[in-house]
């Protein structure tokens, strides 16, 4: 049988995303996730199959993610314009952050 995934969209952070695999069950991510994420916005939920093409990351990330944390937190960065905390850090002088370093601040 194919794993549902739900997914909600941050009203706080600009293109942020959790995927879950029980609808409004939130009481497994830490606290602190939650705090920042605010209150999760429903978007969609759909079937993950292997076939199945997503934007931004694997069928294999998202259901590894989902075995092992029990969620995936996604944050897509456009560019670096819009990606604030690599301009403060471009501001001090310290070298950009990759995306998988960001989101490693919300795990």
């Amino acid at each position: 049988m194919d794993r549902l995934v739900y997914v909600y969209k941050s009203r706080r952070k600009l293109r942020t995303f959790l995927y879950v695999p029980e609808k409004d069950v939130f009481s497994h991510i830490p606290a602190a996730l939650m705090d920042a994420f605010g209150a999760p916005e429903f978007v969609m939920v759909f079937a993950l199959k292997k076939e199945r093409k997503l934007q931004k990351i694997t069928v294999e990330e998202l259901n590894r993610a989902l075995d092992e944390k029990g969620y995936l937190l996604r944050i897509d960065l456009e560019s670096e314009e819009e990606n604030l905390l690599n301009q403060e850090r471009k501001r001090l002088g310290l070298p950009p952050l990759e995306k998988e370093q960001i989101g490693e601040f919300f795990h």
